[in-house]
């Protein structure tokens, strides 16, 4: 019922990527290095308590109380990415990369890498093809992660076939 009403939901799903000012960037990434930095620091108990549950109680790791810090970290970025970038592209960097690494690699430090580099790429190909075609940024990013995890869908299923 608000007059402005349209234009809420679209620019919650679509953020505004391109109009962040510097400072809201750089209150981001010092926000998301410290997080950054918690995650590496409390890295082994994530992974145990994720990969091997029992071996966390064994430990003594209160799995509930990890579990929450987790999360509420995970919430956070997720809040903050939203205000910037938008629900589609947050939740396509969060999956898209990962499960396409995890068409090709199992060890974790491969998929992490492959994550990494396809999210990098995806993106810079996005952007230039919203530039070029004078695109809105958000949706065509999102439209490149998802031809190239259907590229690589075919890939992995010639390949095993």
């Amino acid at each position: 019922r608000l007059p402005h009403g349209g234009e809420e939901i679209k620019a919650l799903l679509v953020g505004s990527i391109l109009w962040v000012s510097w400072r809201e960037v750089l209150v981001t990434a010092a926000l998301y290095a410290v997080i950054g930095l918690l995650h590496w620091a409390w890295r082994e108990r994530f992974l145990t308590i994720s990969n091997d549950p029992d071996e966390a109680r064994r430990r003594g790791y209160r799995i509930r109380l990890w579990d929450f810090v987790f999360y509420a970290m995970f919430g956070v970025v997720v809040t903050r990415s939203v205000r910037i970038a938008g629900v589609l592209l947050v939740f396509c960097f969060l999956i898209v990369p990962a499960v396409g690494a995890s068409l090709f690699a199992q060890a974790l430090r491969t998929r992490l890498l492959i994550g990494w580099l396809m999210g990098t790429a995806v993106s810079m190909v996005g952007c230039a093809m919203s530039y070029y075609w004078d695109l809105p940024t958000g949706a065509t990013v999102v439209c490149a992660f998802g031809a190239v995890l259907a590229m690589l869908g075919v890939v992995r299923a010639t390949r095993h076939a």
